[in-house]
């Protein structure tokens, strides 16, 4: 039990310094303080709670910015201090995918190289950084947990089942992405015919139908729909080149591809045939196993993957074509796929055919050497900021000063 206290401090503490101007200067990211906080301020709580924005409800980014503003309205917190609440708020959720890989029900977690390896994966994963520290992104996280509940085994204990089922409702309720996974837990039901997985996925369900038919949209702020063979050629320069080389590396290769696309020339046809090399290698080394279908690398790298081709294909990330192939825009959407993926590695390296097993610790090693080598460098955008409490302090001597974020 203490050795796990200290993994979850110690993972606790890589979070915290991924962005440590951001403790110093106090911040909110982007809509988390001039729409979501200042909606809360102004409206009713309810209203607040339930808001849908951007095509979807963030009950999660809803709840907490709203704490936020009770908070300060209350004279409990000052106001320049408002962003240290949906910060820790933010942390809070964020160790959720660390609290499962130390308690969770599962053979690939067996051993002290696998469990470290899992938690760096998720503590510092490259180009990462803006799902981290900030309430409007922990839909993320949330949604990594339904991926870790796919692979783990049932738990026995009453109480853990709960906080799964809890999990599990509440994820897509933060946000669509969870819901990709949902075909997954139905499959996973199917094939193991247990009543315990049922539950996971009625949980899941009623969380999902409640996204998708109370609050969910089409919303015109979403970029273009990609064909299958650009989506590879996107998926293999965030999701191969980028763990493995480096940020600047992979987006090297992206400008090259782009090019070669824009121009209507053949070039970038390489690196969609690398990418149909290295997944389909992937999925043949998760399919290579005495467990079958019940194998957790097997639900890991069909998560990663789907949820890869949902953001990247599915109109996430930005209209800008030029944009498609930059690792560091819309990084967001590198966070779930990279670690679903990477996890799937260190699941399969558990396993007991020792060919595989060296190519995927290689592999999980070279990810977290790009990892480490990139975390004290996050982009320009996400490493320093305006100090939330000098404009306070601006804006409480001349009321008509806004508010920079």
């Amino acid at each position: 039990m203490r050795q796990r206290l200290a993994l979850l401090i110690g993972f606790a503490l890589l979070v915290i310094l991924r962005l440590p101007l951001a403790w110093v200067q106090g911040r909110f990211l982007g809509e988390e303080g001039n729409i979501f906080l200042a909606f809360a301020w102004h409206r009713p709580a309810i209203e607040a709670l339930l808001r849908s924005f951007g095509g979807y409800l963030n009950v999660g980014a809803n709840a907490a910015t709203l704490l936020a503003a009770r908070l300060v309205r209350g004279g409990v917190l000052p106001l320049e201090f408002a962003p240290y609440s949906t910060m820790v708020t933010a942390l809070l959720f964020q160790l959720f995918p660390a609290a499962l890989i130390l308690t969770g029900r599962t053979f690939w977690l067996g051993n002290r190289w696998a469990v470290l390896s899992a938690l760096l994966i998720v503590a510092i994963s490259p180009m990462t950084e803006e799902v981290f520290l900030n309430v409007l992104h922990i839909q993320f996280h949330l949604a990594l947990c339904a991926g870790l509940i796919l692979a783990f085994e049932v738990p026995r204990q009453r109480g853990t089942r709960i906080s799964y089922w809890t999990v599990l409702f509440v994820a897509p309720l933060c946000g669509p992405g969870a819901i990709v996974l949902l075909p997954f837990f139905a499959l996973r039901t199917l094939v193991e015919r247990d009543r315990g997985r049922l539950a996971q996925t009625a949980a899941f369900t009623i969380g999902a139908a409640l996204q998708l038919f109370v609050f969910f949209t089409p919303s015109p702020v979403r970029g273009a729909f990609l064909d299958p063979a650009v989506l590879a050629a996107v998926m293999f320069v965030r999701l191969a080149a980028l763990p493995y080389l480096s940020s600047g590396t992979a987006n090297r290769l992206g400008d090259i591809t782009y090019t070669s696309y824009s121009e209507g020339g053949i070039g970038w046809w390489a690196t969609v045939a690398a990418s149909i090399a290295y997944f389909g290698a992937l999925i043949a080394f998760a399919l290579r196993s005495r467990r079958d279908r019940r194998d957790p690398a097997i639900w890991l790298l069909l998560s990663g993957l789907a949820i890869g081709g949902a953001s990247f294909g599915g109109g996430m990330i930005a209209t800008d074509p030029h944009e498609w192939f930059s690792v560091d825009a819309g990084e967001r959407y590198n966070f779930l796929p990279l670690v679903l993926l990477t996890l799937s590695l260190v699941a399969i390296a558990m396993r007991e055919d020792a060919y595989f097993r060296r190519i995927c610790a290689t592999l999980v090693t070279l990810a977290l050497i790009t990892g480490a080598t990139g975390f004290t460098k996050p982009i320009r955008d996400l490493s320093s900021g305006p100090s939330w409490r000098a404009e306070v302090v601006a804006w409480r001597a001349n009321h008509d000063h806004a508010l920079v974020l």
